[in-house]
């Protein structure tokens, strides 16, 4: 892909601004094509010309002007306890870091927005991808341990937690919680083996 120049980079830059301003504002389903283009100061034209779909800006508004200062690094290799609940504590702090955008998400896909769905979907893949590859950095990981399980099982925990957290906005404690999220779900990757065999 070729590098935009620097009226392009302007340009879209300023797209995203009025989005994040008129989506925080309003949501994302009550917003046009037309008035973001308008809010930017483009024609609708020049506004597909930098993304292809309101999803699609949705989505450059999250990784652009949200999730860009605390980009997802993987952790250095570590026992899996350690690594659910350090992870975990990060995961929970990004999303905090991110309320108001996850709380407007959240409200619009349950309304039914397509892009807000479409959005999540999106989001939802890639944070579940993090975590798998988080476990697999277990250095006590059990051979034939069930890390999709596992994932499935810390996503859904977490997801729990932050949902809780939108609709409780007074900061509600969780660190117990992610402790003992890891007391569990450490022996189930470490010792997978002995477990299978004790069920038999």
């Amino acid at each position: 892909m070729a590098a935009r120049s620097g009226g392009e980079a302007a340009t879209r830059d300023r797209v995203i601004d009025a989005a994040l301003s008129l989506f925080s504002e309003r949501g994302t389903s009550a917003v046009s094509m037309r008035e973001l283009a308008d809010a930017a100061g483009v024609t609708v034209p020049g506004l597909y010309y930098h993304f292809a779909s309101k999803a699609d800006l949705v989505r450059a508004v999250y990784r652009e002007r949200i999730d860009e200062a605390d980009a997802w690094v993987p952790p250095a290799p570590a026992p899996v306890e350690q690594l659910v609940v350090e992870q975990a504590s990060r995961e929970l702090a990004r999303f905090l870091g991110s309320y108001d955008f996850h709380r407007l998400m959240h409200h619009e896909a349950s309304l039914g927005d397509p892009d807000a769905r479409e959005v999540g979907a999106a989001l939802d893949v890639e944070w579940r991808e993090r975590w798998h590859q988080t476990l697999l950095l277990g250095t006590d990981l059990a051979p034939d341990a069930d890390v999709d399980a596992a994932t499935d099982v810390l996503t859904t925990f977490l997801w729990g937690l932050f949902v809780e957290h939108l609709r409780r906005p007074a900061p509600q404690p969780v660190d117990r919680r992610i402790r003992d999220l890891g007391r569990v779900i450490g022996p189930a990757l470490t010792s997978a083996s002995t477990r299978r065999s004790a069920r038999r």
